[in-house]
């Protein structure tokens, strides 16, 4: 009987430890599920951590999914499997968000009253966001100042994920209501040859507050083919739109000028075309020279600068003799004076400085008179521009399609030249084409960051482009610049062809041509002109 009993209680003990081993199993796995964390929520740019799932991590616990391929910049969920206790595997989720705001600094700004303020994303620097940038704008609305001193604007600038970070940017506020004041001018004689004409050498130009104003020329009233005396209107511009003006006179005498045709002689041809091939060094460096204030973040802006630095600061004036692309680009760098030649030539040796792709077009069928434009490639397509300022032509023409760019002094062989944007091939010249509704400039395409602008040339490059259209233009990259200059207000007026007389001078009617020719009764003139064959007008 004790060993029935015996038998019956070891067996029952038995199954008491049995028991107990198996609860305190259960209770074991219950407890390390509990230690963890089935969801995490980790910053987007923070490493994921094993030891981030448990509240006690143990030490052998290991993620079975691979994690390699998560993007932690990028806000997102994730389920991942991890292993742990030696033989507990457990499903779990990761969210990754963005939480955190975007940094960046304040750029000063320095305006004047009068301006356009400048847009909200030139007022912050260095901005820095994993998720990225949204959005960047002027927090109370576009500034406006009715009065003088410093201030802070607050810039709010906001990521992907709505997270804000409000940035104040000092502002120094100015008001200019003074004109620059031009010293050194004086009277001029010249007799046939005005090649050497300089206007100016010894001329200077002071403002209160700007110390680079604007200086142009304006001697569209000349006649250099017919003896007598012109008025010439110099007028300087500054940052806050106010302009000064200057007036001198220019004696021209010319010897048998009682002659009904008081252009260039058809023997005098030759001379004038060797005299003009010799400036292209002297063109090339006036052009780095002005290059070196014209670059952008990207081609569309620095080939921006360089149409508006052209339509702004060259006055138009009929040439009537044959010009080389260089001598046409070193007339209108040096005189600031030329036609639409001389407008194409500047553009072109400016791009090219730039390494941007651009080709010249010529007006076809010409039906008085020629003219020359130019096309560029911006954002990889070819665009047309055409910076010429003029009574018939006020307004500045950029990044133009065929359409756009359709009017009386715009047509072309459209079979000569690339594919434009907007797919055109050919181009139908209009019988009775319809002038622009407004004059204000075609409709940019979106700009598309291009490769960085390179730097003004170091050494004098040795040109071989001449004013006829290639089939076949180079599209070369460039180097980086080694200093981009600050922007300069997008508002500034451009100077007109009637500058606003100071209050010390009468008042100064200029006309938009010169006398006596009208520009549509001009011949023909054959593109690029020919050495010893007389050649007219460039003009529209």
């Amino acid at each position: 009987m004790f060993n029935a009993i015996g038998k019956t209680g070891a067996v029952l003990i038995c199954s008491a430890v049995i028991a107990a081993v198996v609860i305190f199993n259960i209770r074991g796995i219950r407890g390390a599920e509990d230690n963890l964390r089935k969801e995490v929520v980790i910053e987007a740019g923070s490493r994921i951590e094993i030891s981030d799932f448990f509240n006690n991590c143990p030490q052998d616990a290991v993620f079975v999914t691979d994690i390699s391929g998560i993007d932690i910049a990028e806000p997102a969920v994730y389920q991942l499997r991890v292993r742990y206790d030696k033989v507990l595997e457990e499903d779990v989720v990761l969210r990754i968000e963005d939480h955190t705001p975007p940094e960046g600094v304040a750029v000063p700004q320095t305006v004047y009253s009068n301006w356009k303020m400048p847009d909200a994303e030139a007022c912050v620097d260095e901005l820095h966001d994993l998720s990225g940038i949204a959005k960047v704008e002027y927090q109370n609305g576009i500034p406006k100042f009715s009065k003088t001193g410093k201030f802070d604007v607050p810039v709010s600038v906001t990521d992907t994920y709505g997270n804000v970070t409000v940035i104040m940017v000092p502002f120094s506020v100015t008001c200019d209501k003074k004109a620059p004041v031009i010293t050194g001018v004086h009277d001029f004689e010249v007799g046939d040859d005005p090649h050497d004409l300089d206007f100016f050498t010894g001329v200077k130009v002071t403002d209160d507050y700007d110390d680079k104003p604007v200086l142009k020329v304006d001697d569209s009233r000349v006649n250099y083919g017919k003896t007598g005396e012109y008025p010439v209107i110099y007028s300087a511009i500054d940052k806050a739109g106010n302009i000064g003006t200057a007036k001198v006179k220019i004696k021209v005498t010319i010897p048998g000028d009682d002659e009904e045709n008081p252009y260039v002689e058809e023997e005098d041809l030759d001379a004038l075309y060797y005299y003009y091939t010799n400036h292209g060094e002297e063109a090339y460096g006036l052009a780095e020279n002005i290059l070196s204030d014209l670059w952008g973040s990207n081609d569309v802006e620095t080939a921006e600068a360089i149409f508006e630095w052209v339509h702004s600061n060259i006055s138009y004036v009929t040439v009537n003799y044959y010009q080389s692309y260089e001598a046409a680009a070193f007339r209108g760098f040096s005189s600031r004076t030329g036609d639409c030649y001389v407008y194409c030539c500047c553009c072109k040796m400016l791009l090219d400085l730039a390494g941007i792709p651009n080709m010249t077009v010529t007006r076809y069928p010409v039906t008085t008179n020629g003219h020359f434009w130019n096309l560029v490639k911006l954002n990889g397509e070819w665009y047309h521009c055409d910076a010429t300022r003029f009574m018939y032509h006020p307004e500045i023409f950029f990044m133009c399609t065929d359409d756009e760019i359709d009017d009386s002094r715009h047509q072309f062989d459209g079979y000569q030249y690339p594919k434009r944007a907007g797919g055109s091939v050919h181009y139908k010249t209009t019988q009775d084409p319809a002038p622009r509704a407004t004059s204000t400039p075609a409709p940019k395409a979106t700009q598309t960051p291009a490769p960085t602008p390179v730097p003004k040339a170091t050494s004098t490059p040795v040109p071989t482009v001449t004013p006829a259209p290639s089939n076949t233009p180079a599209d070369t990259p460039a180097p980086e610049p080694t200093d981009i200059p600050e922007p300069t207000p997008s508002d500034v007026p451009a100077p007109t062809d009637e500058p606003v007389p100071t209050q010390s001078e009468e008042p100064i009617q200029l006309p938009t041509e010169a006398p006596g020719q009208d520009p549509e009764d001009e011949p023909e003139r054959p593109a690029g002109g020919e050495p010893g064959k007389p050649v007219l007008d460039f003009g529209l």
